[in-house]
């Protein structure tokens, strides 16, 4: 007996094409790369966030260190200074700023200090610069006192 011609294309398409297998390769590729891609960006925000905690860490000790300063000693006195920092291998710019305020009698009471850690990276997302501003006053006696 003859076979039919259906039972005879079936038993020759037992695998896939070269053509399919081709696309599922391609499609394969893409998915890879993309998740490449995400790698390298997770991978380069990362470093920026342990650039960024370490400018906060710098800006917190040289917070500390202003702290322990008396009000009136020279390193507490009114201005501008910038330094470079080096930390873990990297390099940071420290930009201090004193500034006095001063009551009726012209004697300062009160001092704004603002610290400011500005990474020196490549990438311009990593350059925004922590700042930490805190005031400090004399230990003078207001007129409060009185009461």
């Amino acid at each position: 007996m003859n076979q039919p011609k259906s039972n005879a294309k079936a038993e020759n398409s037992r695998g896939f094409s070269l053509l399919e297998t081709s696309i599922a390769l391609v499609i394969m590729m893409v998915v890879t790369l993309g998740t490449a891609s995400l790698y390298v960006y997770a991978t380069t925000y990362n470093a920026g966030s342990a650039d960024r905690s370490a400018a906060l860490a710098i800006a917190q000790q040289k917070m500390e260190r202003l702290r322990r300063v008396g009000f009136s000693e020279t390193l507490m006195a009114a201005g501008t200074t910038t330094e470079n920092v080096t930390y873990v291998n990297h390099h940071y710019t420290l930009t201090t700023t004193i500034c006095a305020t001063s009551d009726c009698g012209g004697s300062s009471v009160l001092k704004i200090i603002t610290v400011q850690v500005t990474p020196q990276a490549s990438k311009l997302w990593m350059n925004v610069p922590v700042t930490l501003v805190s005031e400090r006053s004399s230990a003078a006696l207001g007129s409060y006192a009185s009461y």
